[in-house]
């Protein structure tokens, strides 16, 4: 009896494992690969542009070690594809549950880094947490936190009724329906845009800041709504200033820099990229051969990257990654326009929001376009919180491209179903 129960149950578990690998089947036959095979090209560009700037003396450290930079990049990289295929292979009801999480952890993880995390006694930042020779830097996964928040709360709000205010009369308003409306989600922006701020961190600020804008205008919102949360931005940027200059007064200064970096005191490693860039023309110099990577470009395989690519590669393959970029953006969007539900449609576009303003403010800052902020190139810098953080944005995006195609799979099979019954489905209007 007992054996014939233990293979009972022994069938049961193979069949359902088969089942499984069906249904994994079927949802790997949606998987973006175009998207899949760009990240790890730029990765792998990254991987070469890394060595090749650590490989010289003054990178090796006190071990001596010019690969010891670039293992670490490759342990980033895995532990980023790990957590890309976890999050790929994750039922899609599942991000649904962890956006609701992500709502409270994003706030409450910026407001225990302004408590406890370390960072530079020398300009008082405080960004990330040591753990032993690992740096976290809790600011990047909370961009890819937001984007799941943000689409939950926009979605919310929107089955509610109550996404819009219509009527600016004083009788409807209440505190209640202000946080229902669009305000509501853009002050929850705002406020975790704010924290990251006063870190400070402008660049990880900025590319929140960005994203939340991005998404807002995705849900086809008209001017006249607009209009005043326009008003308000600029509002918040003027006051957001102010106060910077006066508690962080050498973060302005940047925009000084940026105006005249030859004539000021302090726009040497504004004058550093140009140059390396400059030296790189069209065709580059060389993998390997570049000269400003020799203590010229401060932070040249992290936030500087981009430099050192133009001058060894060329402004050419710096054009081509931008492609790159661009195409991934394109194909988030695509899947956005394709999506059934609001909120898959809100987070497909926010990580395509990633891989357009992340590029933009890095290459744009490098090459004089805008003020220099410390923002990584994504998948090329070095970097371990940026990569795996990278990688997940990827793995959100393509868990929902898999279900949207999936999607559109069943209704097409049901329509056809419905067809051979010689039944014509009710289209919703």
């Amino acid at each position: 009896m007992r054996g014939l129960k233990r293979r009972k149950g022994g069938a049961d578990i193979a069949q359902k494992a088969r089942k499984y690998a069906r249904d994994l089947a079927n949802r790997l036959e949606g998987l973006d690969k175009i998207t899949l095979i760009l990240a790890i090209i730029l990765f792998a560009i990254g991987i070469i542009m890394v060595y090749s700037i650590t490989s010289i003396s003054i990178y090796n450290g006190v071990k001596n070690d010019p690969s010891n930079i670039v293992i670490k990049t490759l342990m980033f990289g895995v532990a980023g594809v790990v957590a890309l295929f976890i999050i790929l292979l994750m039922p899609y009801k599942w991000l649904k549950n962890l956006s609701v999480i992500a709502v409270w952890v994003c706030p409450l993880l910026l407001i225990f880094t302004l408590l406890f995390a370390g960072g530079s006694s020398s300009s008082n930042v405080r960004s990330w947490f040591e753990i032993g020779s690992i740096k976290i830097q809790p600011a990047e996964f909370v961009k890819i936190g937001m984007i799941l928040a943000i689409a939950w709360l926009f979605d919310k709000h929107a089955q509610k009724g109550v996404y819009y205010i219509r009527s600016y009369r004083k009788t409807s308003w209440s505190l209640q329906r202000v946080w229902q409306s669009f305000f509501g989600v853009l002050l929850y922006v705002g406020i975790c845009s704010g924290l990251v701020l006063i870190q400070p961190d402008f660049g990880s600020a900025l590319i929140i800041g960005l994203i939340g804008l991005v998404m807002f205008l995705a849900t086809g919102v008209r001017w006249k709504i607009f209009k005043p949360v326009f008003y308000i931005g600029m509002g918040f940027l003027v006051v957001g200033g102010f106060l910077m200059g006066k508690f962080f007064p050498y973060q302005l200064e940047r925009f000084a820099i940026w105006a005249d970096p030859f004539n000021h005191a302090k726009g040497f490693q504004n004058v550093m990229g140009y140059t390396a860039i400059a030296l790189g023309g069209m065709s580059g110099v060389g993998v390997g051969k570049s000269t400003q990577k020799y203590g010229y470009v401060l932070e040249p395989h992290n936030d500087m990257i981009s430099t050192i690519l133009a001058e060894e590669l060329g402004v050419f393959v710096v054009i081509l990654i931008m492609v790159a970029y661009f195409i991934i953006a394109f194909r988030c969007f695509s899947t956005a326009l394709r999506c059934k539900d609001r909120f898959s449609a809100l987070v497909a576009v926010g990580v395509g929001a990633i891989f357009l303003a992340q590029p933009f403010v890095n290459l744009g800052g490098a090459s004089g376009a805008i003020p220099l902020t410390g923002v990584t190139l994504p998948l090329i810098s070095y970097g371990g919180s940026s990569l795996v953080s990278m990688f997940l944005a990827l793995g959100v995006y393509l868990n929902i491209s898999m279900e949207q195609f999936n999607a559109t799979k069943r209704l097409k099979e049901e329509r056809e179903q419905s067809m051979k019954k010689k039944i014509v489905p009710l289209v919703k209007g």
